[in-house]
């Protein structure tokens, strides 16, 4: 089997196995009897990470070991039309232009990729390569929980090869930290008599809240507390039912649907909210084209908020920060930001879902103190669920130098050095074991986090034998 056969068929593999964040249960165990298979020594922690060794190819034993490094999870985002299980389905792979897709789903190629490419690695006894520490974290994708469970202890490299890339000639080298945390404020419910509407956002491109935040696309959780905001406005008395927004904190909210009671005419609602949904449309018209608003008269809701309860909410959500908030000029790279991806009224409580992103610490806690402010004006709380650290910049690293000089030999390119505002591994795997020298790679691969993600597979091809060349020259 050559080679690009092999990484195909561990990422049809994969495909078939559950591996949202959290649920990583079934592809750990997999990952765990693919090393037993090969008689690969291995470590699996409470976590359910796993770290696979592979010793050195003749000739490469007094080399330095060398660590490759994957996330297992995937984000589980699919369009609302969808009928697939993430829990129990496997992914319907689509090869469509030389591109892979899938059916209305997320595909996992982020970071699906990496991990097919270690376990080829790992199955190919013909390679040239010095010893291996070959890492599947898990949780990457809710907070980078998997990589901060690690210890220094499974280790002995001082080079690593992180393949959470999406870009073939692109070199990542530096990220961004990041804090999710949560605003939660408790529910009290009473019966209703008024009329009830329900409002649908939709149309919005989403995407990754790192990559994506200085794009100028729409969050449809916001989009929906400033339509609710201008009701407020024109004095319409809201009692809100119901408001489900987004599905992951880190994927920017492309639809959110919502219902409310009112005693105000039903024409007037509707003209004030045509009105806004005019002005949001125009603002969005580069950014996001395709957002749509539906408002509609539904049966009536049995429960719903009080006024106060209601007015309370919604202007606590108008008033809480979202999107870009900074960049750096020198790199022209978004440095802070926050995304609002989950919304939710539960039967108790309802939940804000914040990601805030930034290197600096210091810029992480003044969003937390504005966060903490509005929710305390608002009778809600503040919770902290977590707080990840950046990866600095090195100016000079041998490693980097080393793969840029070894591509431009080989392919004749010229890698360009990003830094991302997306959080990676790499910051909390280098702040395990600060002497490691760290290079990303990875294939070209589009809209991950929302059911248009895609992978260029001759670009997947190209880099696995990017990597494989590259390791026999260490």
């Amino acid at each position: 089997m050559n080679n690009d056969l092999i990484i195909d068929h561990y990422f049809q593999q994969i495909s078939c196995i559950p591996r949202g964040s959290t649920q990583e249960k079934e592809i750990c165990d997999y990952v765990e009897n693919f090393a037993k298979e090969h008689h690969l020594a291995y470590t699996r922690d409470q976590m359910h990470n796993i770290v696979i060794y592979k010793k050195a190819t003749a000739g490469y034993e007094d080399h330095e070991t060398v660590m490759l490094e994957a996330h297992m999870d995937m984000v589980c985002e699919k369009n609302n039309d969808s009928i697939h299980d993430f829990d129990n389905d496997p992914i319907q792979l689509i090869e469509k232009d030389g591109m892979l897709w899938a059916n209305q789903t997320t595909l996992g190629a982020d970071d699906g990729v990496g991990v097919c490419y270690m376990l080829a690695i790992l199955a190919d006894d013909s390679l040239k390569h010095p010893a291996l520490e070959c890492v599947f974290t898990v949780q990457e994708e809710i907070g980078l929980n998997g990589a901060m469970a690690l210890k220094s202890d499974y280790f002995q490299a001082k080079k690593m090869i992180g393949l959470d890339s999406g870009q073939e000639d692109v070199i990542t080298v530096c990220c961004s930290g990041g804090r999710r945390v949560m605003i939660q404020k408790e529910l009290s419910y009473h019966i209703n008599d008024l009329p009830s509407y329900q409002m649908t956002v939709k149309g919005l491109q989403g995407g990754h809240s790192g990559s994506n935040i200085d794009k100028e696309r729409g969050n449809a959780n916001k989009i929906m507390a400033r339509l609710y905001y201008h009701l407020l406005l024109n004095d319409v008395d809201v009692l809100l039912a119901s408001f489900q927004g987004g599905l992951k904190d880190n994927a920017i909210p492309r639809e959110c649907i919502s219902t409310f009671a009112s005693s105000c005419d039903e024409d007037h609602i509707r003209e004030i909210i045509e009105k806004a949904s005019q002005d949001i449309a125009f603002e969005l018209v580069e950014g996001d084209p395709a957002f749509t608003l539906t408002f509609e008269r539904i049966q009536d809701e049995q429960q719903t908020l009080s006024l106060t309860e209601s007015q309370d909410i919604i202007s606590m959500m108008y008033l809480i920060p979202n999107g870009f908030q900074h960049k750096s000029l020198k790199m022209d790279l978004t440095m802070v930001s926050l995304n609002m991806g989950v919304v939710k009224m539960n039967d108790e409580t309802l939940d804000i879902h914040i990601s805030i992103r930034s290197p600096m610490e210091s810029a992480k806690d003044e969003l937390s103190h504005q966060l903490i402010l509005i929710a305390h004006l608002f009778q809600a709380q503040y919770i902290l669920d977590n707080n990840y650290p950046g990866w600095a910049y090195e100016e000079h690293s041998p490693f980097r130098k080393q793969y840029c000089d070894y591509v431009l030999k080989t392919e004749g390119k010229t890698l360009i050095e990003e830094g991302t505002h997306g959080g990676l591994e790499t910051g909390i795997i280098k702040g395990l074991l600060p002497d490691l020298d760290i290079i990303t790679l990875g294939p070209d691969m589009f809209d991950i986090h929302t059911p248009q993600e895609h992978l260029d597979i001759a670009s997947y091809h190209r880099c696995y034998q990017r990597l494989i060349g590259f390791l026999e020259t260490l």
